[in-house]
């Protein structure tokens, strides 16, 4: 089985993936990692709203809400 690589925004609904690497600059990653959504971390994508809009996913037992745009920056791993 190989592993995909994909962006939190192009992963699907209800699925889970690994956290690979933070794209963008130093805030973000801040960011992200205040949120603990960091490199090795699994996360379940909850719900993404259209045009554009946040993107909320479960990160271990706490579920957050990331804008688009960072949430591009997560590139994670997948099968």
């Amino acid at each position: 089985m190989s592993t995909i690589r994909y962006t939190l925004t192009e992963m699907k609904k209800g699925t889970r993936g690994r956290v690979l690497q933070i794209t963008g600059g130093v805030q973000a990653a801040k960011r992200l990692n205040a949120l603990g959504i960091i490199p090795g971390k699994e996360i379940l994508k909850v719900s993404e709203m259209p045009l554009h809009g946040p993107v909320v996913v479960n990160v271990e037992q706490t579920q957050v809400a990331l804008g688009f745009g960072l949430a591009k920056k997560v590139i994670l791993e997948g099968s």
